[in-house]
Order: structure tokens, then C-alpha cells, then sequence
């Protein structure tokens, strides 16, 4: 059994349609994640910090987990969370998404994001993450620096859909979540398997 590597998703929603945004890779509908890299965290950026029983870490490692889960949205699906830097101030000159988000002065707009909890990958799961999951309003999307995503589509569904539709079990309870409780602060969830059935609890 590998050990589940930190790593961060995002699903944005739109309260309007009542939608959220998945991915298409081939017949497979996927929410954006992605592991933990340099640059991730490095932006001062507010940031509102999450406990360590909620988010599984030590509260200072929350500006990384919430800049993954921005970084995730934006290199899968092409849709970035950001807002102008004040003062000019820049995130790090770092290549990928923060780079270019430099050159635009823009900054990761955590204000935006929903903690909507955590999830651990079955033990067969390739690859296994222990994923902590972020919602943000498709209000707050920028329209400054664009590209497309490594995904083949962007698909928006509504939470149901999105549910039975996910590839990842770990993520399936998400979507709901992600428009019941978009902007506010609930308490958190926790999803992990065990003997290959699911178990959600509240952090």
C-alpha cells in the first residue's frame, strides 16, 4: 500500500445554474487535483489558516494547500482564482502558473475558497493522494491570464451528476457539498475507505 501523497482540488461552482465544473479526459469525468509543488504557499497573500484537525497539517501549510487547489483548477480547466496584487506586489517570479501570474500582478485570491474538508484515496488507488478540497464561485474567476486546461473538456454538471459521474470515489461527495456550502464555513468533511467501502465523517 503506497503512501497517500498531499495534494489539493477545487471545484468551482455557479450558485446560478447550480453547476459545478468537472473535467473530461477521454470518457472519464474528473475534478481538478494536483500534488503540492515549489511556489505553492509562497504569495502573501491573506490567507485565513485552517486548524490542524481539520486540515490533517500543521495550520501555516494552509497558503500551499489552498494555492494547489487554485494551481489545479487553472492547468486542468484553463479557469484561474485570482485577484490584483495591492501595492503592485507580486507572488515569487517562480515558472508555471505563479510566474505568469506575476507578470499580470495578479495574487491567488484565497478569500475565495471554501474548505469543504478531506479526502484519503482508496488503498488501490493509482496514484493515492490525501487530497484536501477547496470550492470557489465561478464569480471570482479571472479573466487577466487565460490557457487552455490539460483536460480534454471543461463540462459543467449539476452535483448529482457530477457524483455518479466522478472517477475518483474520494471525490464524489464533493460536488454536493461545493454548492450547499460555497462561501460559508461549514465543518468540515473527512472521507477515507476501509475494507474498499467509503466513510464520510464531519472534521
Amino acid at each position: 500500500m503506497s503512501r497517500p501523497r498531499p495534494a489539493a482540488a477545487l471545484i468551482i461552482a455557479d450558485p446560478l445554474t447550480r453547476r459545478v465544473a468537472l473535467g473530461r479526459v477521454g470518457n472519464e469525468i474528473a475534478a481538478p487535483i494536483t500534488a503540492l509543488t515549489a511556489g505553492d504557499g509562497a504569495s502573501p497573500a491573506p490567507c485565513r489558516r485552517i486548524g490542524q484537525p481539520r486540515l490533517g497539517e500543521r495550520p501555516e501549510r494552509s497558503p500551499a494547500f489552498m494555492d494547489a487547489a487554485i494551481r489545479a483548477g487553472f492547468e486542468a480547466l484553463g479557469l484561474l482564482i485570482a485577484r490584483p496584487a495591492p501595492g503592485g506586489a507580486t507572488p515569487p517570479a517562480i515558472p508555471g502558473v505563479w510566474g505568469r501570474m506575476a507578470q499580470h500582478g495578479l495574487e491567488p485570491d484565497r478569500a475565495a475558497l471554501t474548505y469543504l474538508g478531506r479526502a484519503v484515496s482508496p488503498a488501490d488507488a493509482p496514484p493515492r493522494w490525501h487530497a484536501r478540497i477547496f470550492a470557489a464561485p465561478l464569480a471570482r474567476v479571472s479573466n487577466s491570464v487565460r490557457q487552455p486546461g490539460r483536460m480534454d473538456r471543461l463540462v459543467w454538471m449539476a452535483p448529482e451528476e457530477a457524483e455518479a459521474a466522478l472517477d475518483d470515489p474520494a471525490l464524489q461527495p464533493f460536488p454536493t457539498l461545493a454548492l450547499r456550502h460555497l462561501g460559508a464555513r461549514p465543518r468540515p468533511a473527512l472521507v477515507t475507505f476501509r475494507a474498499g467501502r467509503r466513510t464520510v465523517a464531519r472534521l
